[in-house]
């Protein structure tokens, strides 16, 4: 579940809840940029942006704003000092939006039911937000939601503004320009902040394999800003399954026939319950060869066996030098499920460590 869907499930009742998102950080934050949390009181939030007294003093502003039960926006600077108990130094800016506890929320359920609709249809869009209703566009109280066909302006006609028009261009050309799948830009002079979702180029993963420790490994990866695939023919093995699927495509197939069914350079990970499967994975991928990364779990012994019978299939050393097998890091005496996944996670968060850093040049 993202925070969209989050925010939809407050919204549609009465109660009121606060937006945190960190919109802006200098020197070693605990928390990244676009990190929220959803707080509605009573210790109730989705989410998290670095805990600790910094977040414990975010959410503490949340609550009096919950308890002031009045609209408002507004961007609060954290230093990270002494005062916040950090040694770090630098700060973080955190925009917070308290919705009121009305079910008068005509306004919110526009931006949210449009903005809810694109994310669910994985298509891309961005986030405008006014930071105060007095600042020079006020007649933005609330959110701009804009694809690249099309904008949602909660003050439906106000976004004929030249000067307006303007500024939401140059967001666009900014983005386009970051090359990130999750950009926030705070622009306090002009009382804006935006926020990109870019599903197109949200890195693809797929799981072959239901078994133990790929269900061990799905709560983690539905916390990573990834698209994931998760592939068995066995229905009895996702039904043993109790998380969250609401974010995981499942398909319910034979693994060596999905293949081409995947997005291009996709993430592959192979743990099913048989070798030979995994052989057939494997050669499919490869036939069609759009893969960022393809690794398959076992031992070393395994992963030589593989690579041998792929060159005796006619496959070039290039392709087949790319096979990661063992997956994972090798433990002695930790070898359950939840470690080999954690294992597994590790290695698919380093890739994408990696990859965020490459676009961020």
């Amino acid at each position: 579940m993202d925070w969209i869907e989050e925010v939809s499930k407050h919204n549609s009742s009465s109660k009121g809840y606060v937006i945190i998102s960190v919109v802006e950080t200098k020197g070693s934050a605990p928390c990244s940029v676009g990190e929220k949390i959803i707080y509605s009181g009573e210790d109730n939030f989705y989410g998290s942006i670095g805990g600790g007294n910094f977040e414990y003093k975010a959410i503490q502003r949340a609550q009096d704003l919950i308890d002031e039960n009045a609209r408002h926006t507004e961007v609060v600077r954290y230093p990270l000092g002494a005062s916040l108990g950090q040694c770090c130094g630098g700060y973080v800016r955190v925009m917070f939006e308290s919705f009121v506890d009305t079910k008068d929320k005509t306004n919110e359920q526009g931006w949210l039911s449009y903005a809810s609709n694109l994310s669910q249809k994985k298509n891309d869009f961005v986030l405008i937000t006014s930071l105060n209703s007095e600042g020079s566009f006020c007649s933005l109280e609330g959110k701009i939601v804009l694809t690249r066909k099309q904008i949602y302006d909660d003050s439906l006609g106000n976004i004929k503004s030249k000067e307006l028009l303007e500024i939401i261009n140059s967001f666009k050309d900014e983005l386009a320009s970051s090359g990130s799948t999750n950009t926030t830009i705070l622009r306090e002079t002009e009382g804006l902040c935006c926020e990109s979702f870019v599903h197109s180029s949200v890195q693809a993963v797929a799981v072959f394999g239901a078994g133990h420790i790929a269900r061990a490994l799905m709560p983690i990866l539905t916390k990573l800003p990834i698209s994931i695939y998760w592939i068995d023919d066995r229905q009895s093995q996702f039904d043993q399954y109790d998380g969250d699927v609401s974010s995981i495509n499942i398909l319910c197939d034979k693994p060596a026939d999905v293949v081409l069914d995947l997005p291009n350079d996709a993430y592959c990970m192979i743990i099913t319950y048989s070798h030979q499967l995994d052989f057939e994975i494997c050669e499919q991928i490869m036939l069609r060869d759009s893969f960022c990364y393809l690794g398959v779990i076992g031992s070393q012994i395994k992963g030589n066996k593989f690579r041998k019978r792929l060159l005796n299939k006619g496959f070039s050393e290039h392709i087949v030098d790319k096979l990661m097998c063992p997956i994972g890091l090798k433990y002695k005496y930790f070898k359950s499920p939840i470690t080999i996944a954690v294992s597994i996670a590790t290695e698919l968060i380093n890739f994408l460590e990696r990859k965020r850093q490459v676009q961020s040049i």
